[in-house]
């Protein structure tokens, strides 16, 4: 309860009285609008544009525990950040309260908006705007839930959902109410319904790329039913996304630049970047020798993703951000989609299909001289393809540790992860509780909520 006054105390005085003021060079994509009380539609539209909290710092933590990089001893030993070090070896406890805290910011405010709205009739030519503030703040309101359930809740297991320990689900913005850890299948029917509402309200495309849309519900649908082993329903997801107009970038029209891809380029459906991590920083993280090894001959991946140093290690340059020196997008891309798409067909056995979407989201990876459509002969043999393609397309994009998590339940897509500092080797099994990250101290210290065991 404590922890909830202390969100409201740091975040409602930054959001009311210097709206927007640290992000001016967003201000292209959302609209400058400052408040004294939210209360109007105007009032919390300008709550939901607040670029620092809504769209620049989401949980990283799952991205720095992945196996996308690698750090040599050195640069490892020169961490600034300790947090930054235990996240890189899976310490038991680390205490991730940046990513905890930022998220919940974003609930906090989304459910202001929520609840000022039911206070709010709208007349009949303001209803559409109306609906679209609601529609983006449930949508704000799943997204944030989502990952903070990547990290720290466990992965979801239709077996065990219904007592495994989830998240703590804040669905007021009352200070009093006390903090409980739901379970992990009310986190995703709670995800879920925000999201299956927010489709109905949102327009299909936001004015803005840093606003949601009723695309980017879809494309998170289909995330998060994923995530959930749930292919029909992910796969239904992906289809309505596309069928709507989602688009594929040609990165054949894509210049081999230091910084490749343009912010808000029309493959971004959702724009949202990461909170910002030492280990993830271009000049630092090495992009796994075995991951730069799959890309073959003619995959434009290699040039625009990649960028070739001295010491023969390769750095990732590919960020949908726009700029390689900040923050990771962390958002929703078509790429992504089509993915999904094609994992769902697969592991649905209608390899058909599954090879029809991959070709057509390949043929525009691919130079026109060396693109060539794949085939397979079982609907396992589909799926590996597939598999392949999203570690290729979707590297730091804070999707590969909820990809981990889920493979990990397969045997046959299982992983183990290792990592050598100084000559000692530190493993993490797939079946590791660390792949479910500790609740930070600076919440249990003030919330009595269990911690994830250990």
């Amino acid at each position: 309860m404590k922890y909830y006054k202390l969100i409201i105390a740091i975040c409602l005085p930054l959001t009311i009285l210097l709206l927007l003021n640290a992000c001016r060079k967003y201000l292209d994509a959302k609209p400058d609008k400052k408040m004294v009380v939210p209360a109007s539609l105007q009032d919390l539209q300008a709550l939901l544009d607040d670029v620092a909290t809504m769209n620049l710092s989401w949980p990283i933590a799952g991205e720095v525990a992945a196996d996308n990089y690698y750090l040599t001893s050195d640069t490892w030993a020169s961490l600034p950040v300790a947090t930054d070090k235990e996240n890189y070896v899976w310490s038991p406890d680390v205490s991730n309260d940046k990513d905890w805290s930022a998220a919940f910011k974003v609930v906090f405010k989304a459910n202001v908006v929520l609840e000022t709205l039911n206070g709010i009739t709208p007349s009949v030519d303001r209803i559409f705007t109306w609906n679209e503030i609601r529609g983006s703040a449930l949508f704000y309101r799943a997204f944030a839930f989502f990952m903070v359930a990547q990290e720290f809740a466990p992965v979801y297991d239709p077996v065990s959902a219904s007592t495994d320990v989830g998240i703590p689900l804040r669905l007021t913005a009352d200070i009093n109410e006390v903090s409980v850890r739901a379970s992990v299948e009310q986190t995703y029917s709670t995800i879920i319904k925000d999201l299956e509402t927010a489709s109905q309200l949102l327009p299909t495309v936001a004015a803005y790329k840093t606003r949601p849309s009723r695309l980017a519900a879809f494309a998170l649908l289909s995330r998060v039913h994923l995530s959930m082993s749930n292919y029909i329903k992910a796969a239904a997801s992906a289809d309505s996304c596309i069928n709507e107009g989602a688009q594929l970038l040609d990165y054949n029209d894509v210049a081999a630049a230091s910084e490749p891809f343009i912010r808000f380029h029309k493959e971004v459906l959702f724009h949202v970047c990461s909170n910002y991590s030492y280990c993830l920083d271009p000049s630092r993280g090495n992009v796994d020798s075995t991951l730069v090894q799959l890309y073959g001959p003619g995959d434009l991946r290699r040039q625009l993703f990649l960028r070739s140093n001295p010491n023969r290690s390769s750095s990732f340059r590919g960020n949908y951000n726009g700029n390689n020196a900040s923050q990771l997008f962390s958002g929703l891309a078509t790429d992504e989609v089509y993915l999904n798409l094609a994992e769902c067909h697969a592991r649905r056995g209608n390899v058909t299909a599954a090879l029809q979407v991959l070709n057509t989201f390949r043929q525009k990876r691919y130079t026109h001289e060396y693109f060539q459509p794949v085939s397979a002969g079982s609907a396992g043999e589909a799926l590996a393809i597939v598999l392949e393609e999203r570690r290729k397309q979707l590297l730091f994009r804070m999707i590969r540790w909820t990809d981990l998590r889920r493979l990990n339940k397969d045997n046959t897509t299982a992983k183990t992860i290792i990592r050598k500092l100084n000559g000692d080797m530190y493993t993490l099994s797939p079946h590791d509780l660390r792949y479910v990250l500790q609740i930070p101290n600076s919440v249990t210290a003030l919330v009595d909520i269990p911690k994830n065991p250990r």
